[in-house]
């Protein structure tokens, strides 16, 4: 007997071809399902899109927030190589001539020099060496040297005390142990080229004339003759550069500050010291930073255009979203909140007030060189405005895009949901198909098998005829 698979060659009949023939018919809601299924994953890419684009928005909006949070200035200055400022949100708008007579700098003094720098110097014996900052007056001062001079200690910083022993009384040692503070002072070593090349030189890490050195030296004695040094007495040690504050003047007023960064003088400013200018020549101008909210308001403009180009490619004819529901209702929300007023202690209440429209096409357009006007006229109103639609459009970008309550999460549920009824559908009709399949099998296996039957039946009947026929001609 043939297999359930045979095509019929006893018989003739196309078993397989029949059977193939039938499940493609049967096959056909199963192929449906899938379709469907094709078209539910491709929904799920398409929200993920506009969710993308969406939270690009929701950024932007968040934008806005930022840029009016706080005020935000700008300076100029007429030659940044002599003075550069920075300014605060606690500045205020104004215009400034300001003079450098005098840049602040940190005293530096050097050492007599020795032989090596890894070679013992003295005894050995526990030496402590007490670093303090003060002001240097009076006197006079001529090759490296003070005389007559007096110093006052500088009462808000505290002495600098370094011990110095048998463990460290080489010239590299007391660099490192002095260093090893980090309280106020950098040693270094330089090589002059001479005999005795190497030279210990200290310099104060603050500028200013309050920061000028004195070291004094309890213990070895060739310690002392090497390190001690105070500008009123001993003075083992010479001067490189001397300490001293930086003299300028804004608007004609004189003023002494310790170091080259001024952050105390205009309010809510930094001023950076460079170089001297004698007059008093340097143009500082402090105003309003517009830049930074025309920023957020062009990526504002960008982030919604990039998701109205998509959700409207999403819902168009024949797309894979056409009539979606909740993707037209979200496009109808961002329209409507950028077209619309909004409650303000503002002079003005829309985006259209500061020249951002909605065009035709649904897109979103700003008339920069009005925008600029209008914030050049009253910036304060136009500030509230977008602080206001930040804080508008922000919240309503949240709800939208909320995890497992938002629209948008919401529709992802829907087409997940209908995705496993789907597949669920899809498995128990492939199991139906199955069985269908493999009843047409044993149907026409049968029919197969009996036809083959009848036609042997037949071919033995026609040749018993035949012989009958035969045997009666030849009597």
């Amino acid at each position: 007997m043939t297999t359930l698979s045979s095509s019929g060659i006893g018989s003739g009949l196309d078993v397989n071809g029949i059977v193939t023939q039938l499940m493609t018919l049967e096959n056909q809601p199963l192929v449906l399902l899938q379709q469907k299924q094709t078209s539910y994953n491709s929904q799920i890419s398409a929200i993920g899109q506009i969710q993308s684009v969406l939270a690009g928005f929701q950024t932007a909006a968040k934008g806005l927030t930022s840029a009016t949070a706080t005020p935000a200035f700008q300076t100029t200055s007429s030659d940044t190589s002599i003075l550069s400022a920075s300014a605060s949100s606690f500045a205020v708008a104004g215009n400034y001539t300001i003079g450098v007579t005098q840049l602040a700098q940190s005293q530096k003094i050097v050492a007599g020099g020795v032989a090596s720098t890894t070679a013992a110097i003295g005894t050995g014996a526990t030496t402590t060496l007490t670093i303090d900052f003060g002001t240097i007056s009076g006197g006079t001062y001529g090759s490296g040297t003070y005389s007559g001079a007096s110093f006052t200690a500088n009462a808000a910083k505290t002495p600098i005390s370094v011990t110095i022993d048998s463990s460290n009384n080489t010239l590299a040692g007391i660099r490192d142990a002095i260093n090893a503070e980090n309280a106020g002072v950098i040693a270094t070593i330089v090589n002059d080229g001479s005999g005795t090349p190497y030279r210990l030189v200290l310099t104060s890490t603050d500028s200013g004339a309050v920061n000028s050195l004195r070291i004094e030296v309890a213990g070895d004695a060739a310690l002392q003759s090497l390190l001690a040094y105070n500008s009123a007495g001993t003075q083992n040690l010479s001067q490189l550069q001397v300490a001293q504050d930086a003299h300028f003047s804004v608007d004609g007023i004189d003023i002494t500050k310790p170091g080259n960064t001024v952050t105390d003088v205009v309010q809510g400013v930094t001023l950076n010291l460079f170089k001297l200018n004698t007059p008093a020549s340097i143009q500082l101008s402090v105003s309003q930073d517009k830049s930074s909210l025309t920023t957020a308001i062009n990526a504002l403009v960008a982030a919604y255009n990039n998701f109205n180009t998509l959700i409207t490619a999403a819902t168009a004819k024949k797309a894979i979203l056409q009539g979606d529901s909740t993707t037209l209702t979200i496009q109808r929300q961002l329209r409507t909140a950028l077209g619309d007023s909004i409650t303000t202690t503002s002079d003005y209440k829309s985006l259209p007030s500061l020249h951002i429209t909605l065009q035709k096409d649904g897109t979103l357009a700003v008339d920069s060189a009005k925008l600029q006007a209008v914030l050049a006229s009253n910036y304060t109103d136009a500030v509230a405005l977008v602080a206001a639609f930040g804080a508008s459009l922000t919240t309503l970008s949240d709800n939208i895009l909320a995890t497992g309550t938002g629209q948008l999460a919401n529709k992802t549920a829907g087409i997940n949901a209908a995705i496993k009824d789907n597949s669920n559908q899809q498995d128990a009709f492939s199991q139906r198909l199955a069985t269908i399949e493999a009843t047409y099998r044993a149907q026409f296996s049968a029919l197969d098998a009996m036809m083959i039957g009848m036609n042997q039946t037949s071919s033995f009947l026609q040749q018993q005829f035949y012989k009958t026929t035969t045997s009666s001609s030849g009597g």
